[in-house]
């Protein structure tokens, strides 16, 4: 059976007319330890939801961009749907506790989105357990609720470049094919995420991994895939820099790396993303134009570091994640 993972830009079909505002709810799917949780949170442009090594999502939690919004509204539900807690600045921390909470199912989270472009309010962001976790078969029933309840316009599957083909991800992602058989125009975006830690050195490259991917991807049933490499921990960590937030040391290391990676492979990353030629084209655009402020720039060093860290999350495929998204809100809104 084939799932058609197909970009807005290559569908002619109507579609009804929504106002830029009007929710569109991204579900974001993978196993443990893809990055999931990390790429949510590149999105939304700070630490807001927890990661760690190991399973850290145990819930779903849903997070509503509000533009303007001074801090995040949060609540938090039972399994019977009661509302068991409420605030009006809803910390990192409080969140963590509510996610560890058994009584608590479900999280949801108003408030903005500290990334540049700001996109318009109503982008809606699904967090869902890894359903591979031995230790609660809980989770896998909860990522298969929202997969059937959330009405989702996209669906970002996190694929971890390092761990490509394990048993639980190839599981997952026949699911999720079968599941989505009736319901062909959900638009699937495949993040390969960590490739940062991937060594050209040893013949791992980029082109390599993504066309290692590409192979994977239509042998399970999905044709055409959207596959979008990716660094989400260092977009992250680069869009803290810009607004001056506080960063590990373990965190600065991984930046300090990543930006000597800007100066080697610069393009390699987005020439082996597989997206329309038209998103790729206004990414490449988006850097080209970074490229000359900074030689404009290049005497002021204060200014030629706040680009560096612009330039590194345009090639992080973060952008190119944005640029997919707003595309397709656009040809919702005007089809």
């Amino acid at each position: 059976m084939k799932h058609a993972t197909r970009s807005v830009a290559r569908s002619g079909k109507t579609r009804p007319r929504q106002t830029s505002s009007a929710p569109f709810d991204v579900l974001v799917l993978a196993t443990m330890s893809a990055g999931k949780t990390s790429f949510i949170n590149a999105l939304i442009g700070q630490e807001l939801l927890h990661t760690a090594n190991e399973a850290t999502t145990a819930c779903m939690t849903r997070v509503e961009h509000r533009q303007g919004a001074q801090a995040f509204d949060g609540a938090c539900y039972s399994h019977n749907d009661q509302e068991l807690a409420r605030l009006k600045d809803t910390s990192a921390a409080m969140l963590r506790d509510w996610n560890a909470n058994s009584e608590v199912k479900r999280i949801c989270l108003k408030g903005n989105f500290k990334i540049v472009p700001s996109p318009a309010s109503g982008l809606v962001l699904h967090d869902t357990p890894g359903p591979n976790n031995s230790q609660d078969h809980k989770h896998a029933e909860l990522m298969l609720e929202a997969v059937r309840t959330v009405s989702f316009k996209a669906l970002c599957y996190v694929l971890n470049a390092s761990q490509l083909g394990t048993q639980d991800d190839r599981a997952l992602l026949a699911q999720i094919r079968d599941e989505l058989a009736t319901r062909p125009d959900h638009t699937i975006y495949f993040i390969l995420n960590k490739v940062d830690l991937l060594d050209p050195e040893t013949g791992e490259t980029i082109d390599a991994y993504v066309g290692k991917a590409h192979r994977y991807l239509t042998a399970i049933g999905f044709d055409q895939p959207i596959i979008i490499p990716t660094m989400a921990n260092v977009a992250l960590y680069a869009r803290k820099a810009l607004k001056a937030q506080t960063l590990t040391r373990s965190q600065r290391l991984r930046l300090h790396q990543a930006l000597a990676y800007l100066q080697e492979n610069k393009r390699s990353l987005l020439h082996a993303t597989v997206v329309p030629d038209a998103i790729k084209k206004d990414v490449f655009k988006a850097l080209n134009s970074l490229e000359r402020q900074r030689q404009l720039k290049a005497l002021d060093a204060q200014a030629c570091e706040k680009n560096d860290l612009q330039q590194l999350v345009a090639i992080s495929g973060m952008k190119t994640v944005e640029a997919l998204i707003k595309h397709q809100r656009q040809s919702i809104k005007n089809p």
